[in-house]
Protein backbone atom coordinates (compact mmCIF):
# COMPACT_ATOMS: atom_id res chain seq x y z
CA UNK A 1 0.00 0.00 0.00
CA UNK A 2 1.21 3.26 -0.86
CA UNK A 3 1.09 6.10 1.72
CA UNK A 4 0.25 9.72 0.76
CA UNK A 5 -0.43 12.71 2.37
CA UNK A 6 -4.29 13.98 2.32
CA UNK A 7 -5.35 15.37 -0.49
CA UNK A 8 -6.86 19.11 0.81
CA UNK A 9 -8.35 21.01 -2.00
CA UNK A 10 -6.21 24.18 -3.63
CA UNK A 11 -8.42 26.18 -2.48
CA UNK A 12 -8.44 25.11 1.40
CA UNK A 13 -4.68 25.12 0.91
CA UNK A 14 -4.87 28.84 -0.29
CA UNK A 15 -7.24 29.71 2.65
CA UNK A 16 -4.94 28.33 5.29
CA UNK A 17 -2.03 30.51 3.74
CA UNK A 18 -4.42 34.04 4.08
CA UNK A 19 -4.64 33.15 7.77
CA UNK A 20 -0.75 32.41 8.36
CA UNK A 21 0.06 35.42 6.19
CA UNK A 22 -2.60 37.92 7.83
CA UNK A 23 -1.16 36.51 11.59
CA UNK A 24 2.19 37.36 9.95
CA UNK A 25 1.66 40.51 8.55
CA UNK A 26 0.04 41.47 12.03
CA UNK A 27 3.44 40.11 13.86
CA UNK A 28 5.67 41.83 12.00
CA UNK A 29 3.60 44.93 11.93
CA UNK A 30 3.90 44.53 15.93
CA UNK A 31 7.02 43.53 16.71
CA UNK A 32 8.92 44.96 13.96
CA UNK A 33 12.61 46.16 14.61
CA UNK A 34 12.78 47.88 11.42
CA UNK A 35 12.82 51.58 11.16
CA UNK A 36 9.42 51.76 8.80
CA UNK A 37 7.18 49.03 10.28
CA UNK A 38 5.37 47.39 7.06
CA UNK A 39 2.10 49.73 6.24
CA UNK A 40 -0.92 47.72 4.43
CA UNK A 41 -0.36 47.31 0.57
CA UNK A 42 -2.39 45.51 -1.36
CA UNK A 43 0.33 44.59 -4.14
CA UNK A 44 2.77 43.97 -1.58
CA UNK A 45 0.06 41.99 1.08
CA UNK A 46 -0.53 40.14 -2.02
CA UNK A 47 3.03 39.33 -2.53
CA UNK A 48 3.51 38.14 1.01
CA UNK A 49 0.09 35.95 0.73
CA UNK A 50 1.56 34.76 -2.43
CA UNK A 51 5.25 33.75 -0.75
CA UNK A 52 3.47 31.76 2.25
CA UNK A 53 0.82 29.56 -0.36
CA UNK A 54 4.34 28.62 -2.23
CA UNK A 55 6.01 27.61 0.81
CA UNK A 56 3.36 25.72 2.37
CA UNK A 57 2.93 24.18 -1.22
CA UNK A 58 6.79 23.28 -1.13
CA UNK A 59 6.34 21.58 2.13
CA UNK A 60 3.11 19.77 1.26
CA UNK A 61 4.86 18.54 -2.01
CA UNK A 62 8.27 17.52 -0.54
CA UNK A 63 6.70 15.50 2.26
CA UNK A 64 4.09 14.07 -0.58
CA UNK A 65 7.15 13.12 -3.03
CA UNK A 66 9.16 11.22 -0.03
CA UNK A 67 5.98 9.41 1.18
CA UNK A 68 4.82 8.36 -2.33
CA UNK A 69 8.31 6.62 -2.24
CA UNK A 70 7.93 4.49 0.76
CA UNK A 71 5.88 0.95 0.68
CA UNK A 72 3.61 0.34 3.70
CA UNK A 73 4.25 2.08 7.34
CA UNK A 74 7.57 4.33 7.59
CA UNK A 75 9.39 4.31 11.23
CA UNK A 76 9.22 7.24 13.10
CA UNK A 77 12.96 8.13 11.87
CA UNK A 78 11.75 8.55 8.46
CA UNK A 79 8.60 10.74 9.35
CA UNK A 80 11.30 13.30 11.30
CA UNK A 81 13.24 13.13 8.13
CA UNK A 82 10.50 14.20 5.76
CA UNK A 83 9.46 16.53 8.45
CA UNK A 84 12.67 18.31 8.45
CA UNK A 85 13.58 18.52 4.45
CA UNK A 86 10.07 19.69 4.08
CA UNK A 87 10.96 22.09 6.66
CA UNK A 88 13.88 22.99 5.41
CA UNK A 89 12.87 23.38 1.86
CA UNK A 90 10.21 25.56 2.47
CA UNK A 91 11.87 27.93 4.62
CA UNK A 92 14.26 28.24 2.03
CA UNK A 93 11.65 28.47 -0.56
CA UNK A 94 10.29 31.44 1.98
CA UNK A 95 14.00 33.09 2.16
CA UNK A 96 14.87 33.45 -1.65
CA UNK A 97 11.40 34.95 -1.98
CA UNK A 98 11.52 37.99 0.43
CA UNK A 99 14.77 38.73 -0.74
CA UNK A 100 13.50 39.89 -4.34
CA UNK A 101 10.24 40.91 -2.09
CA UNK A 102 12.38 43.46 -0.55
CA UNK A 103 14.05 44.68 -3.50
CA UNK A 104 10.77 45.02 -5.16
CA UNK A 105 9.47 47.02 -1.87
CA UNK A 106 12.67 49.22 -1.81
CA UNK A 107 12.54 49.93 -5.42
CA UNK A 108 8.61 50.92 -5.54
CA UNK A 109 8.61 52.39 -2.32
CA UNK A 110 11.90 53.23 -1.53
CA UNK A 111 12.12 51.67 1.82
CA UNK A 112 15.06 49.80 2.64
CA UNK A 113 16.72 47.35 0.72
CA UNK A 114 17.48 44.16 1.76
CA UNK A 115 20.21 43.59 4.59
CA UNK A 116 21.06 41.06 7.14
CA UNK A 117 19.03 41.89 9.57
CA UNK A 118 16.15 41.41 7.19
CA UNK A 119 17.30 37.80 5.96
CA UNK A 120 17.95 36.54 9.37
CA UNK A 121 14.05 37.36 9.92
CA UNK A 122 13.01 36.35 7.27
CA UNK A 123 14.65 32.93 7.68
CA UNK A 124 13.16 32.81 11.11
CA UNK A 125 9.62 33.64 9.93
CA UNK A 126 9.86 31.41 7.47
CA UNK A 127 10.85 28.20 9.50
CA UNK A 128 8.18 29.07 11.99
CA UNK A 129 5.61 29.21 8.83
CA UNK A 130 7.01 25.78 7.54
CA UNK A 131 7.08 24.33 11.08
CA UNK A 132 3.69 24.79 11.39
CA UNK A 133 2.63 23.82 7.85
CA UNK A 134 4.63 20.86 7.87
CA UNK A 135 3.18 19.67 11.87
CA UNK A 136 -0.03 20.29 9.93
CA UNK A 137 0.55 18.26 6.65
CA UNK A 138 2.31 14.81 9.09
CA UNK A 139 -0.69 14.81 11.26
CA UNK A 140 -3.07 14.68 8.82
CA UNK A 141 -0.64 11.75 7.09
CA UNK A 142 -1.04 10.35 11.09
CA UNK A 143 -4.39 11.02 11.15
CA UNK A 144 -4.79 9.06 7.42
CA UNK A 145 -2.75 6.20 8.42
CA UNK A 146 -5.21 5.43 11.62
CA UNK A 147 -7.89 5.65 9.78
CA UNK A 148 -7.17 3.26 7.00
CA UNK A 149 -5.32 0.76 9.35
CA UNK A 150 -8.93 0.97 11.36
CA UNK A 151 -10.69 0.74 7.89
CA UNK A 152 -8.52 -2.56 6.94
CA UNK A 153 -8.85 -4.06 10.34
CA UNK A 154 -12.56 -3.69 10.20
CA UNK A 155 -12.91 -4.98 7.08
CA UNK A 156 -10.80 -7.98 8.31
CA UNK A 157 -13.37 -8.25 11.26
CA UNK A 158 -15.65 -8.37 9.02
CA UNK A 159 -14.43 -11.20 6.88
CA UNK A 160 -13.83 -13.15 9.59
CA UNK A 161 -17.11 -13.25 11.09
CA UNK A 162 -18.40 -14.01 7.68
CA UNK A 163 -16.78 -16.95 7.58
CA UNK A 164 -17.10 -17.96 10.99
CA UNK A 165 -20.83 -16.94 10.70
CA UNK A 166 -21.22 -19.38 7.61
CA UNK A 167 -18.93 -21.84 8.97
CA UNK A 168 -21.80 -22.09 12.07
CA UNK A 169 -24.51 -21.74 9.56
CA UNK A 170 -23.09 -25.16 7.57
CA UNK A 171 -22.32 -27.16 10.72
CA UNK A 172 -26.09 -26.37 12.08
CA UNK A 173 -28.01 -27.24 9.01
CA UNK A 174 -26.98 -31.11 8.97
CA UNK A 175 -27.17 -31.31 12.26
CA UNK A 176 -30.83 -29.74 12.23
CA UNK A 177 -31.71 -32.26 9.37
CA UNK A 178 -30.21 -35.21 11.36
CA UNK A 179 -32.54 -34.72 14.66
CA UNK A 180 -35.41 -34.38 12.64
CA UNK A 181 -34.55 -37.62 10.84
CA UNK A 182 -34.31 -39.76 13.95
CA UNK A 183 -37.14 -38.28 15.10
CA UNK A 184 -38.98 -39.10 12.17
CA UNK A 185 -37.47 -42.85 12.06
CA UNK A 186 -39.51 -43.35 15.54
CA UNK A 187 -42.20 -41.42 14.31
CA UNK A 188 -43.01 -43.94 11.18
CA UNK A 189 -43.00 -46.88 13.57
CA UNK A 190 -45.40 -45.05 15.67
CA UNK A 191 -47.79 -43.30 13.82
CA UNK A 192 -47.53 -42.86 9.89
CA UNK A 193 -50.20 -40.17 9.64
CA UNK A 194 -48.52 -37.88 12.47
CA UNK A 195 -44.76 -39.28 10.55
CA UNK A 196 -46.34 -37.59 7.22
CA UNK A 197 -47.22 -34.76 9.07
CA UNK A 198 -44.02 -33.94 11.22
CA UNK A 199 -42.34 -34.64 7.77
CA UNK A 200 -44.31 -31.63 6.22
CA UNK A 201 -43.82 -29.47 9.49
CA UNK A 202 -40.20 -29.94 8.40
CA UNK A 203 -40.13 -29.45 5.06
CA UNK A 204 -41.74 -26.42 6.10
CA UNK A 205 -38.76 -25.29 8.03
CA UNK A 206 -36.04 -25.76 5.95
CA UNK A 207 -37.80 -24.10 3.11
CA UNK A 208 -38.07 -21.10 5.73
CA UNK A 209 -34.80 -21.64 5.84
CA UNK A 210 -32.96 -21.99 2.22
CA UNK A 211 -35.41 -18.46 1.27
CA UNK A 212 -33.15 -17.27 4.15
CA UNK A 213 -29.72 -18.67 2.85
CA UNK A 214 -28.20 -15.61 2.52
CA UNK A 215 -29.11 -13.69 5.79
CA UNK A 216 -27.37 -14.03 9.24
CA UNK A 217 -30.86 -12.72 10.86
CA UNK A 218 -34.27 -13.13 9.83
CA UNK A 219 -37.17 -11.77 10.95
CA UNK A 220 -37.93 -13.56 14.82
CA UNK A 221 -42.00 -13.41 14.42
CA UNK A 222 -41.64 -15.69 11.26
CA UNK A 223 -38.89 -18.25 13.15
CA UNK A 224 -41.18 -18.22 16.33
CA UNK A 225 -44.78 -18.95 14.40
CA UNK A 226 -42.56 -22.34 12.58
CA UNK A 227 -41.37 -23.70 16.17
CA UNK A 228 -44.99 -23.51 17.14
CA UNK A 229 -45.67 -25.77 14.43
CA UNK A 230 -43.15 -27.80 14.99
CA UNK A 231 -44.17 -28.23 18.67
CA UNK A 232 -48.03 -28.84 17.78
CA UNK A 233 -46.68 -32.13 15.74
CA UNK A 234 -44.28 -32.86 18.46
CA UNK A 235 -47.09 -32.77 21.37
CA UNK A 236 -49.26 -35.30 19.11
CA UNK A 237 -46.46 -37.30 19.27
CA UNK A 238 -45.52 -36.97 23.70
CA UNK A 239 -49.42 -36.59 24.46
CA UNK A 240 -50.01 -35.10 28.15
CA UNK A 241 -46.12 -35.23 28.31
CA UNK A 242 -44.95 -32.46 26.60
CA UNK A 243 -47.20 -28.54 28.23
CA UNK A 244 -46.22 -26.02 25.94
CA UNK A 245 -47.54 -22.36 27.02
CA UNK A 246 -46.83 -19.31 25.50
CA UNK A 247 -46.84 -16.16 26.91
CA UNK A 248 -45.06 -13.97 24.15
CA UNK A 249 -46.63 -10.25 23.34
CA UNK A 250 -46.73 -10.07 19.87
CA UNK A 251 -45.70 -6.46 20.00
CA UNK A 252 -42.20 -7.50 21.57
CA UNK A 253 -41.17 -9.49 18.32
CA UNK A 254 -41.69 -6.90 16.09
CA UNK A 255 -39.26 -5.23 13.96
CA UNK A 256 -36.75 -7.44 15.78
CA UNK A 257 -34.41 -10.48 14.01
CA UNK A 258 -32.88 -13.40 15.34
CA UNK A 259 -30.23 -15.79 13.91
CA UNK A 260 -32.13 -18.75 11.80
CA UNK A 261 -32.69 -21.94 13.68
CA UNK A 262 -32.21 -20.81 16.86
CA UNK A 263 -35.48 -21.68 18.57
CA UNK A 264 -35.68 -24.93 16.92
CA UNK A 265 -31.81 -25.62 18.22
CA UNK A 266 -33.09 -24.54 21.28
CA UNK A 267 -36.28 -26.57 22.03
CA UNK A 268 -34.35 -29.89 20.36
CA UNK A 269 -31.79 -29.18 22.96
CA UNK A 270 -34.74 -29.48 25.31
CA UNK A 271 -35.33 -33.08 24.02
CA UNK A 272 -32.11 -34.15 23.48
CA UNK A 273 -31.40 -34.25 27.46
CA UNK A 274 -34.71 -35.31 29.12
CA UNK A 275 -36.71 -38.25 29.37
CA UNK A 276 -40.60 -37.25 28.21
CA UNK A 277 -43.67 -39.09 29.43
CA UNK A 278 -46.76 -38.75 30.73
CA UNK A 279 -46.04 -39.66 34.41
CA UNK A 280 -43.52 -36.79 34.46
CA UNK A 281 -44.45 -34.35 31.61
CA UNK A 282 -42.01 -31.02 30.48
CA UNK A 283 -43.54 -28.15 30.05
CA UNK A 284 -42.16 -25.63 27.63
CA UNK A 285 -42.75 -21.75 28.42
CA UNK A 286 -41.75 -18.91 25.90
CA UNK A 287 -41.84 -15.54 27.44
CA UNK A 288 -40.97 -12.39 26.30
CA UNK A 289 -39.96 -8.65 26.92
CA UNK A 290 -38.58 -5.83 25.44
CA UNK A 291 -35.71 -7.21 23.62
CA UNK A 292 -35.39 -10.67 24.72
CA UNK A 293 -37.03 -14.07 24.27
CA UNK A 294 -36.86 -16.19 26.94
CA UNK A 295 -37.60 -20.14 26.42
CA UNK A 296 -37.48 -22.33 29.61
CA UNK A 297 -38.20 -26.16 30.08
CA UNK A 298 -38.19 -28.36 33.69
CA UNK A 299 -35.74 -31.11 33.66
CA UNK A 300 -36.21 -34.58 33.89
CA UNK A 301 -32.69 -35.32 32.81
CA UNK A 302 -31.90 -38.76 30.87
CA UNK A 303 -30.15 -41.10 32.55
CA UNK A 304 -27.32 -41.15 29.14
CA UNK A 305 -27.48 -38.08 27.61
CA UNK A 306 -25.76 -38.31 24.18
CA UNK A 307 -25.26 -34.41 23.55
CA UNK A 308 -22.52 -32.50 24.00
CA UNK A 309 -24.31 -29.11 23.87
CA UNK A 310 -22.87 -28.43 21.03
CA UNK A 311 -25.89 -27.20 19.60
CA UNK A 312 -26.29 -24.26 22.25
CA UNK A 313 -22.71 -23.78 21.86
CA UNK A 314 -23.21 -22.77 18.32
CA UNK A 315 -26.01 -20.53 18.51
CA UNK A 316 -23.95 -18.86 21.59
CA UNK A 317 -21.16 -17.91 19.04
CA UNK A 318 -23.09 -17.07 16.32
CA UNK A 319 -24.92 -14.25 18.77
CA UNK A 320 -21.22 -13.11 19.97
CA UNK A 321 -20.81 -12.84 16.12
CA UNK A 322 -23.63 -10.77 15.65
CA UNK A 323 -24.26 -8.52 18.38
CA UNK A 324 -22.75 -7.56 21.54
CA UNK A 325 -25.66 -8.76 23.28
CA UNK A 326 -25.31 -12.25 24.90
CA UNK A 327 -27.27 -15.04 25.37
CA UNK A 328 -28.27 -16.03 28.95
CA UNK A 329 -28.14 -20.03 30.09
CA UNK A 330 -29.64 -20.35 33.44
CA UNK A 331 -29.47 -23.61 35.12
CA UNK A 332 -31.35 -25.23 38.30
CA UNK A 333 -32.02 -28.52 39.83
CA UNK A 334 -35.62 -28.61 38.07
CA UNK A 335 -35.80 -25.79 35.45
CA UNK A 336 -33.62 -24.91 32.40
CA UNK A 337 -33.59 -21.61 30.25
CA UNK A 338 -32.06 -20.29 27.47
CA UNK A 339 -33.03 -16.12 27.23
CA UNK A 340 -32.09 -14.95 23.18
CA UNK A 341 -31.34 -11.06 22.53
CA UNK A 342 -33.63 -9.72 19.86
CA UNK A 343 -31.79 -8.18 17.67
CA UNK A 344 -33.08 -4.67 16.64
CA UNK A 345 -32.19 -3.92 12.84
CA UNK A 346 -30.45 -6.83 10.07
CA UNK A 347 -26.71 -6.17 9.79
CA UNK A 348 -24.86 -5.68 6.93
CA UNK A 349 -23.53 -9.33 5.15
Amino acid sequence: MTTTIHKIPWLWRLVLALVVSSLLFIMISIFSRFREPPKFNLLLNTLLLAMVFVSLELVRWVQRSMLNRTKGDISIKRQALVFTYSVLLGTLGYTLLFYFFKWLDHLVFYSEPPMLQHMISAALIGLILCVIFGLFFLLLHWKDRYYSSYIRNEAFKKEITTANLHMLRNQLDPHFMFNNFNTLYYLIDEDKVLAKRFLNNVSGIYRHVLQNTRDHLIPVAEEFKVVKQYLEVLKERYGNGLVISDSVVEEHLQGKYIPPLVLQEIIENVFKHNQINEQHPISIQFLSKTGSLKIQNTVRPKPKPTSHNTGLQNVIRRYDLLTDAIVVVDVSDNRFSVTIPLIEQIHEH
